[in-house]
């Protein structure tokens, strides 16, 4: 799964990529309240595996503060001839990446990438990324790379569960 935060972002042209990409299966958009939330899901063939993946894009956008939470999960593609995976979800899940970081830039929206766990995060000085153990986080959120071994903050309040990384 991926995930990401968009700020200061226009819907319709995030709607309109994600109906032409992610939804020759199922689509659906409704508003509640200050929020608008949206499901995409569409179906690919794998070529890796040489059979069908699904991808669920989640959409929660509110209203009020003009940004948006958007999650990808790649299922399936791992049962082809061999029943093996072949990084067919990663690859999938990379390629949703790409479209929206291109989607951003185009449209100048302030991204960030959204982790789970607080504890990874990618190297500002050699560009490793590691997930880190919470006894290797300081206090102050800060680790050793574990590749060039300079000291960087992860850029997180180490008291919540997730973090997010400014990508554009």
């Amino acid at each position: 799964m991926v995930t990401f935060i968009i700020r200061n972002l226009g819907t319709e042209p995030l709607f309109s990529f994600l109906r032409d990409t992610y939804s020759n299966t199922f689509e659906s958009v409704w508003e509640c309240g200050n929020m608008i939330n949206a499901v995409f899901i569409g179906t690919e063939l794998a070529l890796r595996t040489i059979s069908e993946q699904t991808i669920t894009v989640v959409v929660q956008y509110y209203i009020d503060k003009n940004e948006c939470e958007i999650s990808a999960i790649a299922a399936g593609g791992g049962s082809g001839l061999l029943r093996i995976d072949w990084g067919s979800q990663s690859a999938a899940e990379d390629t949703f990446m790409k479209g929206i970081v291109d989607l951003a830039k185009t449209h100048l929206w302030d991204l960030s990438r959204k982790y789970p766990s607080r504890k990874g995060s990618a190297c500002p000085h050699c560009g490793a990324f590691y997930i880190y153990k919470q006894e290797q986080v300081q206090d102050d959120g800060t680790v050793s790379c574990q590749n060039c071994l300079k000291i960087f903050s992860l850029g997180i309040d180490v008291k919540k569960d997730s973090f997010e990384q400014k990508l554009v």
